[in-house]
């Protein structure tokens, strides 16, 4: 069984020839004319040819192959994007798959529990990572070496940011 690798959600249509606006959560551009990558629908993979890809801000806007109207992809608005593709042993050092960020406990340097990575958020200067804090509150720190010291195997040690944390 292949395993499943979340690229990106699809956030909206675009236009009525069949279009969708798609976040890229990868760290590699796998939104490539003739790339195939797939939605889930009750268990069931239902996968999807690349035919053209532009980017527009932190999107892309992707036409899928032998989709031509609007009412083709209402119903894969919200939907999250999956590729078979690994492409663990392309990642440089420092360079994390979206999955492998998600859930981990942060703490701060002095070893105190700060809280949970809940989810990490693409801006144009790269990444925020959004953590749950221990008293329910959230708060976002950039994804940068400045501000997350090291990322092992079950957490992530941040330098906590006054005002933020």
């Amino acid at each position: 069984m292949n395993a499943m690798y979340l690229i990106g959600n699809i956030a909206n249509t675009h236009g009525i020839k069949g279009e969708v606006k798609i976040y890229n959560l990868s760290d590699f551009n796998r939104f490539l004319v003739s790339a195939k990558i797939y939605v889930q629908i009750k268990g069931v993979k239902k996968y999807f040819i690349i035919e053209r890809v532009r980017p527009q801000g932190n999107l892309f806007i992707v036409k899928f192959k032998g989709i031509d109207n609007i009412n083709d992809v209402l119903a894969y608005k919200g939907m999250d994007v999956f590729s078979d593709e690994d492409v663990s042993k392309q990642l440089e050092e420092d360079d994390y798959h979206y999955t492998s960020i998600l859930d981990k406990d942060v703490y701060s340097e002095d070893g105190t529990l700060l809280g949970k990575v809940i989810s990490l958020v693409p801006v144009p200067q790269g990444h925020l990572i959004e953590i749950e804090k221990t008293d329910g509150k959230k708060a976002l720190v950039p994804f940068v070496k400045a501000f997350v010291k090291e990322v092992t195997e079950d957490r992530i040690i941040i330098l906590p940011i006054e005002g933020l944390l």
